[in-house]
């Protein structure tokens, strides 16, 4: 693991990212509640985001990142005003940020982020952080309505075309199927790029936008 791209797993941090000293210790907490980290070599703190090479933020950079994947993925969060409704409405949601991003910001993300994402970070790492943080703050939600998987994918050749779907498919399986279970799982969050006529096709079903 000393190889590795960040020197460290999910559950140890190997060397510091300053003098690479294996010489770390626990030190308490960053005043954000972060835990800290000190290096007996070179006598720095830092946090594991330091040392995994994630940008400092206020908002944790794996949600930027994963909201940033998304970005990249969707032809439709070109347009800016749906992207700015999904960003926000995800940072609400997970509970990491009460005041809505502005578009200045969500430009400076993707300016000085999105180049990063393949180097310091995966969509896997960013999605699994989120997923934890939903599983947190699910002890004291009540438990989230669900769609039938079938019906997400329903959803999503409805509007993208089940040529652009299998391609998604072929060229990252693994965005695909989180997409597929964000749809299934959490509704569509009112995603403006999938409303239209679906509320009116789901017959009986509760509206997609419910999420």
């Amino acid at each position: 693991m000393v190889g590795s791209r960040r020197g460290v797993d999910g559950k140890l941090l190997h060397f510091c990212p300053h003098c690479h000293s294996k010489k770390i210790v626990k030190n308490g907490h960053h005043y954000g509640g972060k835990l800290q980290f000190l290096c007996n070599s070179c006598h720095k703190h830092f946090t594991e985001e330091v040392a995994k090479g994630y940008p400092t933020t206020k908002i944790p950079f794996p949600v930027i990142s994963y909201l940033l994947y998304f970005r990249r993925k969707l032809p439709e969060f070109s347009n800016m005003r749906k992207y700015r409704r999904f960003v926000n409405h995800w940072l609400r949601y997970l509970q990491v940020n009460n005041q809505d991003i502005s578009r200045q910001t969500i430009h400076h993300w993707n300016n000085e982020f999105d180049h990063l994402l393949d180097r310091v970070i995966t969509f896997e790492e960013s999605r699994d952080y989120c997923k934890n943080r939903i599983k947190q703050l699910a002890k004291a939600r009540p438990p989230q309505q669900t769609i039938p998987y079938q019906r997400a994918l329903e959803v999503m050749v409805r509007k993208f075309g089940r040529a652009a779907v299998v391609r998604l498919i072929k060229t990252d399986e693994i965005f695909f199927k989180e997409l597929v279970n964000v749809i299934s799982r959490h509704g569509v969050f009112n995603w403006e790029f999938l409303e239209g006529n679906y509320e009116r096709r789901s017959g009986s079903q509760r509206p997609l936008a419910a999420g």
